[in-house]
């Protein structure tokens, strides 16, 4: 297809070289939100030369997610996400991919899950005695970096057997790494090549070289360990069946990918609950009359059917501040997308974000309010862990995480914010806010 001789989507007043690359570079969140709400279900923006299809419309959506999702591969943005998790399942296509999903499957069935559950259960209940010791002190919480803490503890007793001491310099790596991945994959594309002596490129680095070392001394103690566990670390590299476990490279890939994905996304929903919940008295309450109906000094797994408000309170926050919050697509042969036809090797945008907050399928779209869950969302209009086949494989091991984590805090707590100010989104590849979450704890 020729661009010239097709029909293209609407698209924003830009400039004549640079397209949309300020408003992108800038407020990208902004410039998007704007975006679908002038031109609606699908709109087009310019990087330079690259035009980008936004795509703000559940059946849109769908078909590129799920309904012919095998002519859509990661887009090219990714590409500096592999300079720290290497070909990973979040940055992986076609059969390396499927090898992945295959492999991930058993360590996320029930019964896993169910397992995991009392790891959650007993570190929440050791970041509680922490708050206790701290709140007698008069010392403020940081909630942030103690989300991050206890995220990245579970993750690596669950999957890796090993707990994971969260230290502050690997705050600082993952937060530099996150930045610099930021800066290339989405808002500017004049940086020197990865590879040249730069500043930027020696602090990138140094951060990967700090995450590297944890992830390559987790794996050397496995290798040395006579009686490995039977976690997911080891399906890496001993699997079962027909399967080949990874080379080193791959290994390493794919301990990374879950190093980071599996703990940065859900801190940040449970630094943003805070956040939100601190703020909201009325919220706060009654999720603590639900927790409390349950009437035990300790949750246990089966209690997660009763936490329905709790599960409502992270949907809603999710909804706001999806951490996975954009996503790029390109497709691989002619497409047709409504009344626009795509030619092959086109780049696709979705942001689960701003179809979060699109007021045709949400009330009042930017106010903070759980209660809407007692509905279903309308199919494709609430995908904070993706759709169709790359549904994040986690899922439900990150909501029976998040669960009893924020209600294992409020059975115990009353919180409240300690912030100076508002905090507002930080758009990294994931979705922080731009500050710590900050507050101040009372036993009950």
């Amino acid at each position: 297809m020729s661009d010239q001789r097709i029909k293209l989507p609407p698209s924003p007043p830009g400039k004549p070289i640079t397209g949309h690359l300020s408003a992108f570079r800038n407020y990208p969140i902004q410039f998007m939100l704007d975006s679908a709400e002038e031109y609606g279900p699908i709109s087009m923006f310019k990087l330079l030369n690259k035009k980008i299809y936004f795509l703000n419309d559940p059946e849109l959506i769908r078909h590129v997610l799920q309904v012919n999702h095998k002519n859509y591969h990661k887009s090219p943005g990714y590409k500096p996400l592999r300079a720290l998790g290497g070909m990973g399942i979040f940055t992986s296509d076609g059969e390396l991919w499927v090898k992945q999903r295959r492999l991930y499957q058993p360590a996320f069935s029930a019964k896993r899950i169910e397992n995991y559950s009392q790891t959650v259960i007993d570190q929440t209940a050791e970041l509680v005695e922490d708050w206790k010791a701290k709140a007698a002190a008069g010392e403020v919480i940081n909630g942030s970096r103690d989300m991050m803490k206890i995220t990245l503890s579970i993750i690596s007793e669950t999957l890796f057997s090993t707990r994971i001491k969260y230290e502050s310099e690997m705050w600082e790596a993952i937060t530099y790494a996150l930045e610099w991945i930021s800066d290339r994959a989405l808002r500017n594309p004049f940086v020197w090549p990865e590879k040249w002596p730069t500043a930027a490129n020696q602090r990138f680095r140094n951060s990967v070289a700090v995450l590297d070392a944890v992830v390559y001394d987790l794996i050397e103690q496995r290798k040395s360990d006579p009686n490995p566990p039977e976690d997911l670390l080891q399906r890496f590299m001993d699997p079962d069946g027909d399967l080949e476990g990874f080379d080193a490279k791959a290994l390493r890939d794919e301990v990374m990918t879950i190093f980071l994905a599996g703990h940065e996304t859900s801190a940040n929903v449970l630094m943003w609950a805070l956040y939100e919940i601190a703020r909201r008295p009325e919220i706060q309450t009654k999720m603590q009359a639900e927790i409390d109906a349950i009437g035990k000094t300790q949750l246990a797994y089966a209690d997660i059917r009763y936490l329905t408000y709790v599960s409502h309170v992270l949907s809603e926050v999710m909804r706001l501040y999806p951490p996975v919050w954009h996503l790029g697509r390109q497709n691989l042969s002619d497409d047709q997308l409504g009344d626009y036809p795509l030619p092959a090797g086109s780049h696709v945008r979705i942001s689960p974000l701003v179809i979060h907050r699109n007021a045709k399928y949400w009330d009042n779209p930017n106010t903070f309010n759980p209660d809407r869950f007692e509905k279903e969302p309308e199919p494709f209009t609430f995908i904070p862990f993706g759709s169709g086949p790359r549904l994040c494989a986690g899922r439900n091991f990150a909501m029976m995480e998040m669960v009893l984590i924020l209600a294992g805090i409020l059975q115990q707590f009353t919180i409240s914010s300690a912030n100076e100010k508002d905090l507002e989104i930080a758009p990294l590849m994931t979705l922080r806010p731009d500050g710590d979450v900050r507050v101040r704890v009372v036993g009950r």
